[in-house]
Order: C-alpha cells, then sequence, then structure tokens
C-alpha cells in the first residue's frame, strides 16, 4: 500500500471483500486523528453499526512478527501530561490489523510475500490485556505474530522466542489469509465476526 493512499486503500478492501459477504459500511473509514498513528496506517470505521479501529502491523528488522501502536492522547491534560493512554473497552467492539511479509532470499529459495488479517473481537482484547477495562490498565503497542512469523527467525533475524510462539498461539484463531487475488475466505470471515451477531 502506498502510505498515503492508506484510506482509499481500505475502503477498497472493504468494497471487494466485507460488501459482498453480506456487511454495510455504516460509519465511513476516518483517519485517525493523531498524526503518530500514520506510521500505522490508523483507521477508524463502522461495519453493520460495529465499530472498527483498523491498523496496519509494522514489520521490524530485529524481531519477528509486526508491532503496532494502539493509544490515545488525555483530553484534558493531568498529572501525567499529554501521555498516551491504551484505548478503553468501551471504544471499538473489533481490532482490525492487517499485515504482510517481505519477499527474502534463504539458500537461493525465494520466500514469497504473503498477506493477511487479523480481527480480534473487543471480549479477546479485554482477556489479553490490550485495551484498558477493569481487568487491565491496557497496552500503547503490541506486536502480532501471523503463520509465517517464524521465518524472520531463519533468514538471520532475532530468533523467534518461545513467549512469541505462546503469543501466536492465541492470536492464530483471529487470522484470516489474504490471498493473491486480494480475497478473504468468506466463511471464514463470517465465523470470525459471528455474522448474525452484528
Amino acid at each position: 500500500m502506498v502510505k498515503k493512499n492508506y484510506c482509499a486503500d481500505l475502503e477498497s478492501l472493504l468494497a471487494k471483500i466485507f460488501v459482498p459477504s453480506g456487511y454495510q459500511i455504516t460509519k465511513k473509514v476516518d483517519l485517525d486523528p493523531l498524526p503518530e498513528s500514520s506510521k500505522y496506517e490508523a483507521l477508524n470505521f463502522s461495519l453493520n453499526n460495529k465499530r472498527i479501529v483498523y491498523r496496519k502491523g509494522k514489520v521490524t528488522s530485529h524481531r519477528p512478527g509486526a508491532f503496532l501502536a494502539l493509544w490515545k492522547r488525555p483530553v484534558l491534560e493531568d498529572n501525567m501530561g499529554n501521555k498516551p493512554m491504551p484505548l478503553t473497552s468501551s471504544e471499538l467492539d473489533y481490532l482490525f490489523i492487517q499485515v504482510e511479509s517481505h519477499t527474502s532470499i534463504l539458500e537461493g529459495l525465494e520466500l514469497g510475500s504473503q498477506d493477511g488479517m487479523f480481527i480480534f473481537p473487543v471480549s479477546v482484547l479485554i482477556e489479553k490485556g490490550i485495551v484498558s477495562s477493569s481487568k487491565s490498565k491496557g497496552k500503547t503497542g503490541f506486536r502480532v505474530f501471523p503463520p509465517w512469523s517464524q521465518n524472520r527467525g531463519i533468514v538471520g533475524t532475532k530468533v523467534f522466542s518461545e513467549s512469541g510462539k505462546k503469543t501466536q498461539r492465541w492470536q492464530i484463531p483471529f487470522f484470516l489469509k489474504i490471498d493473491e487475488n486480494g480475497l478473504i475466505d468468506s466463511y471464514e470471515l463470517n465465523k470470525l465476526l459471528n455474522h448474525k451477531s452484528m
């Protein structure tokens, strides 16, 4: 995706994948108001009146997986100043995180680029302490590990740690592959979004 066109790119993805699967865009795609969030192509929108926060995971050269920031600024400055705060569980229904691998060369073999999307319901984000709730103070950023994360260790970056593998195990059920035609399996999508409850 070209950085400056990421809003239009997501709208195109929604029109290509979600609308044909029976979802309605009930709040148009808007840029996240925090300028720092543009590094993660941060957007907000609604599908079937469910509030979606969207981020693009950022691949870093020194660690497997992809990192994303997920925070806001306080409405009023207090003793903490203008320090970033985690999102609260009441601010979203789902978190969509688009991820992609990068083509790498290993012993003369080319490892092709892969794409996918994590779709986390807010209940899972609460359970894992990612958003702020009565159970947890939340996080301002975290790492996701798509199925190909172990390849990052193979090509000479930091080894895929046991804690990373453990995190990957709970995340993978929320991962959907985006195929070479830019499509997601609609059955798997509906299963993950509990289409009837939306």
